[in-house]
């Protein structure tokens, strides 16, 4: 992206009404993801984004990783949910639809995508954040889901994201991930994988926050 024009949404993004005083931007998210013409900065990309890009991007399976994570979190009985990066909220409405009575949480970095996300779930349920780092929502959830959201990360930045969701997660809690089978990643030493599940081109790893001694609070 042009300095210039990143410079130009840096500026919109600060001004944003759903924008946290205090939320920095990397120079490395200033780039046109998807191809959208302005990134994830603009009400145009989040229309784009949401019409074309996504249901081509995850190629069908939506719903069947919105099945496999419902099934999962009512086995494991998680009444808290924290999703990272969940853009406009399309995962996260699915699964409130499924699990009325779960508490959903989420943080994203773009305030297009928070105010795009408070119109389908209301205002408050998705924090303006990095996901690096959750202290504004917190931690101890049952469960904490990142959906195309890791492997997508420059490579310096990954181990910084999955340490996050990690210590996000309560001891004993879970972390679930849904990449693209071609990513690989390196997980932080207290998950432990519990299942592993195909969805289309993707794969929904699901984790376990090791509880014994060492795991963290």
């Amino acid at each position: 992206m042009p300095p210039a024009q990143a410079a130009a949404l840096r500026a919109a993004l600060e001004q944003h009404p759903a924008a946290a005083e205090g939320v920095e931007y990397p120079g490395w998210y200033f780039r046109r993801w998807h191809f959208l013409p302005e990134g994830y900065f603009s009400a145009r990309s989040v229309a784009l984004y949401e019409r074309v890009i996504r249901p081509v991007y995850w190629a069908g399976s939506e719903r069947r990783v919105a099945e496999l994570l419902a099934g999962w979190l009512r086995r494991t009985g998680a009444r808290r949910v924290l999703e990272v990066a969940p853009g406009p909220g399309m995962l996260l409405a699915a699964l409130r639809a499924r699990l009325p009575d779960v508490e959903f949480r989420g943080i994203e970095l773009s305030p297009f995508f928070v105010a795009a996300a408070a119109r389908r779930l209301g205002e408050g349920v998705v924090a303006h954040g990095d996901g690096r780092d959750l202290r504004r929502v917190g931690r101890g959830f049952d469960a904490v889901i990142a959906a195309h959201y890791v492997g997508h990360l420059p490579r310096h930045e990954q181990q910084a994201a999955l340490a996050a969701l990690a210590e996000a997660a309560r001891p004993g809690g879970s972390v679930v991930m849904v990449e693209h089978r071609w990513h690989r990643l390196r997980l932080p030493g207290e998950l432990r994988p519990a299942a592993r599940r195909a969805a289309g081109f993707s794969t929904v790893q699901f984790y376990r926050r090791f509880a014994g001694e060492g795991a963290g609070a």
